[in-house]
């Protein structure tokens, strides 16, 4: 076996002198480039004196398409006059408003009675709110008839001071199991659909259940089902 005897001398890629070369007279180039752009630059300056211009800034009307409306000032839901305001809680069924006022007379005199009630079927939530022209009537009220027995269930009352009293304890109308606000929008509402339509009304109607059948007919055209819908009154 013969032995190959390891050279000391490195080789040196041709590559490196072209790049080499490259390089330098690139550099040569942006020199002399350079150069000669300071040159033309200082002769410029030394013919002409160049000032300062002042600019004036103008300043900018901005327009908005924003509407401002004009801010509503809300009631002050605290009341100015000081009455006797009494909680009750855990009201039995059948004592609603008529009894309540008729119950709690015998204490003092009654100015407001609320039941709080359900907005969907107008029957009690089982609390309610109980007004007295003293104040001194509502506390010896919520004392007495605090954890009294009444129809089987232990009423709850509590006296509620002036500063925690508003006008939300008995705003609106009272509501009743006959009447209460689902009944009077269902009544709103088929009162308005019952009511006989205008010409006009009666016009878009007919050209807006025709552009939905026309668009109905395409959809089941494109899913291979040919059917055309004709209206009653052409297929007299």
């Amino acid at each position: 076996m013969k032995l190959r005897k390891k050279l000391n001398t490195v080789r040196v890629p041709p590559l490196k002198k072209a790049i080499r070369i490259k390089r330098t007279s690139s550099d040569v180039e942006e020199e002399s480039t350079v150069s000669k752009a300071i040159q033309n630059v200082k002769k410029v300056f030394e013919r002409k004196s160049v000032k300062p211009t002042e600019t004036s800034i103008t300043p900018k009307i901005v327009k908005s398409n924003k509407t401002f409306k004009n801010k509503v000032k809300r009631p002050n839901f605290h009341r100015t006059t000081s009455r006797g305001l009494v909680y009750l809680g855990h009201i039995p069924h059948g004592f609603y408003e008529e009894e309540m006022k008729d119950y709690f007379t015998q204490f003092g005199h009654v100015t407001r009675v609320r039941v709080v009630r359900s907005r969907n079927t107008g029957r009690s939530r089982g609390y309610g709110y109980i007004e007295f022209v003293e104040p001194s009537v509502a506390k010896v009220v919520a004392e007495t008839m605090n954890n009294y027995l009444m129809c089987g269930r232990l009423l709850k009352a509590t006296y509620i001071s002036p500063e925690r009293q508003h006008i939300g304890f008995f705003h609106g109308k009272t509501w009743t199991k006959d009447v209460y606000p689902k009944v009077i929008n269902r009544n709103k509402i088929n009162k308005s659909r019952n009511a006989d339509a205008s010409e006009e009304k009666h016009k878009r109607f007919v050209r807006s259940t025709r552009d939905k059948l026309i668009a109905l007919e395409k959809k089941l055209k494109e899913a291979g089902f040919d059917l055309k819908f004709t209206p009653v009154v052409d297929s007299k």
